[in-house]
């Protein structure tokens, strides 16, 4: 039976229980700031907003927004539908969903971001002239830990859990990676040379899919 660590918050479907020997060890922890410490932050002559997490699209839901949400990741863009939020764009990376906004009128944006939320998008949009509020809304925590099992695979979900992860541990030169996306895949690879694979689309289900495929053939 092939051995699988996920390194941050997932769960499990039963038959992967059945099929595979799971380790579940996260190696980061999110904190969601409540509504109030981010509702003083947003200003009022904004109507367009960037959401490119699903921890940003949960710490905003009590907030009442009017306007148009441009977003990454369809689990995000689920999230924020379920609040019944006008969506704009939904793209699977941050890269895809510069190029939509940039080709828009649109000259102030306000960013729901995390702690550790990588800066290209905002800041490519400044470059371009176009004003960006970033308001922190949840916060990421590295938990690092040894590991001393080994693992036929292992899979990150972001590229905080790939740095926490590293910073104890040395991913044997034989494991199978699993990704949740291509930036996360980048971060692994300045790490050494891995089999690294990811869906096309970056849902959790198309990760799911995608381990089970390759571990299985």
């Amino acid at each position: 039976m092939k051995r699988i660590l996920f390194t941050s918050s997932f769960s499990i479907p039963d038959d992967y229980e059945q099929e595979y020997e799971i380790d579940y060890i996260p190696f980061i922890y999110t904190e969601i700031y409540p509504y109030y410490d981010i509702i003083k932050y947003i200003p009022p002559d904004v109507q367009s907003y960037i959401v490119t997490s699903k921890n940003s699209a949960k710490a905003i839901k009590d907030i009442e927004l009017e306007g148009e949400f441009f977003v990454v990741g369809k689990s995000t863009a689920k999230e924020l539908y379920g609040q019944n939020r006008d969506i704009a764009f939904i793209t699977n990376y941050a890269e895809d969903l510069l190029e939509r906004m940039l080709e828009t009128d649109i000259k102030k944006y306000v960013f729901f971001k995390g702690n550790l939320s990588l800066t290209i998008l905002p800041d490519t949009l400044r470059e371009h002239g176009v004003e960006v509020v970033g308001i922190e809304s949840y916060k990421t925590i590295l938990t690092p830990h040894k590991i001393d099992k080994t693992y036929d695979a292992i899979v990150f979900t972001s590229p905080s859990a790939v740095r926490s992860f590293s910073s104890m541990n040395k991913i044997p030169q034989e494991t199978i990676i699993f990704t949740s996306g291509k930036t996360t895949a980048a971060t692994v690879s300045t790490l050494g040379n891995y089999d690294i694979y990811y869906p096309e689309e970056t849902t959790k289900e198309s990760l799911l899919e995608l381990i089970k495929k390759t571990l299985n053939d």
